[in-house]
């Protein structure tokens, strides 16, 4: 936030500069030629001759509304219906290898590599896969090995409790 008496140009925060303050929409068949004029400008300074002269225009625009035809504004035409724009990266249906590009030809290679590639490897025959599997069974053997010494330990403390109020048992 910069102080009042500084030489920065920038805007405080929340500031800013107001270029849209106090402008007033026109709507369609007003009169004039769509120029939103800000309030202080040119002889409606005070914005009683802008106000005075919409309000006619309203009111002139409320006593043809009323009436059963008008001639006055024409109806604007439909909007168009949307356009189907092709989505230039979905694949193109296969086509025989002698017509396709070398970038085409080349993009199918890599995808049914890629496709046999995993095959193999949900089949565990991959280099990966029996790398993977290695390590799994690795892990599966010290979860085991860590369950049972839980279990061990668990025995041996229920072991122990059992005892201690044994013991507590024969000294009252």
């Amino acid at each position: 936030m910069a102080p009042r008496g500084s030489k920065s140009k920038k805007p405080s925060r929340g500031g800013g500069k107001h270029f849209s303050r106090n402008l007033r929409p026109l709507e369609d068949g007003d009169g004039f030629d769509g120029v939103v004029v800000p309030e202080g400008e040119g002889e409606a300074a005070t914005g009683t001759a802008w106000r005075e002269r919409r309000r006619s225009i309203e009111s002139e625009s409320d006593e043809s509304d009323n009436d059963a035809v008008q001639f006055d504004r024409p109806e604007s035409p439909p909007p168009p219906p949307p356009v189907a724009v092709a989505n230039p990266n979905r694949a193109a249906t296969p086509v025989p290898n002698g017509q396709l590009s070398r970038r085409e030809r080349e993009a199918m290679e890599a995808a049914a590599a890629k496709e046999r590639y995993w095959k193999l490897h949900a089949e565990g025959k991959t280099d990966q896969a029996k790398a993977d599997l290695a390590r799994l069974a690795i892990i599966r053997k010290e979860r085991e090995e860590k369950a049972r010494q839980r279990k061990a330990e668990q025995e041996a403390k229920a072991a122990e409790q059992a005892a201690r109020a044994e013991a507590q048992g024969r000294r009252k």
